[in-house]
């Protein structure tokens, strides 16, 4: 099997689907894969090496002949189509990151990580009232994690309404203080109201380098 990929999970031998699949999700169920890493390029690609790894190693059992897609627990059926969706949205292909996140859903609904990106491409599609409700429902969902208020703010911003965004943004600094940028966000909408709001590139135009 190929060295590369076993190693990568660290796997060595001929190792069965069930022993991939552990290792597999072992390293991307990881906490620093719990959150939003298709915007952070290092974690993007640390988890894109292990989800090529898996593929790699299933293509093979597969060309051999053996049975990959063995039914697998529901958790773990879940782990996987969220990792697809993941690994979707880390390239930008965020129809088959729907579709995934989606499939997902149906399967265990209210899973947190899985509402929270259905929200993100949501606010994407520009589908704001949608998108608020999923990524308050990740809120409640996901306590600590910034990540949430971050995107409900830029919803309210797009939606118009500088007010709630930035009770979201003070809510998201309130949760990680370390947060770059967010006070002279809060301070901009604070001074110009909804015509600063809209000034500001929204945040999937900073996240592919464009601007209005």
């Amino acid at each position: 099997m190929d060295s590369e990929a076993l190693q990568r999970l660290g796997l060595s031998g001929n190792p069965g689907l069930e022993e991939i699949r552990k290792a597999y999700l072992g390293r991307t169920s990881q906490p620093r894969f719990q959150g939003v890493i298709f915007q952070d390029t290092v974690l993007s690609q640390e988890f894109s090496r292990f989800h090529e790894a898996y593929n790699t190693l299933t293509r093979e059992l597969a060309e051999s002949g053996m049975q990959v897609s063995a039914p697998a627990s529901v958790a773990d059926t879940v782990r996987l189509l969220y990792n697809q969706g993941v690994y979707a949205m880390i390239h930008q292909n965020f129809m088959r990151a729907g579709e995934k996140f989606q499939e997902a859903d149906r399967i265990q609904p209210k899973n947190p990580l899985v509402v929270l990106h259905l929200g993100i491409l949501l606010l994407k599609r520009r589908n704001l009232y949608a998108a608020e409700k999923y990524l308050r429902d990740a809120a409640g969902m996901l306590g600590d994690n910034h990540a949430p208020w971050l995107f409900l703010a830029e919803t309210y911003e797009q939606a118009g309404k500088p007010g709630a965004a930035q009770s979201a943004l003070r809510k998201a600094l309130e949760l990680n203080p370390s947060l770059q940028g967010i006070a002279a966000r809060i301070k901009s909408l604070s001074e110009t109201g909804k015509a600063a709001g809209r000034s500001w590139p929204s945040f999937w135009e900073r996240l592919l380098g464009r601007r209005r």
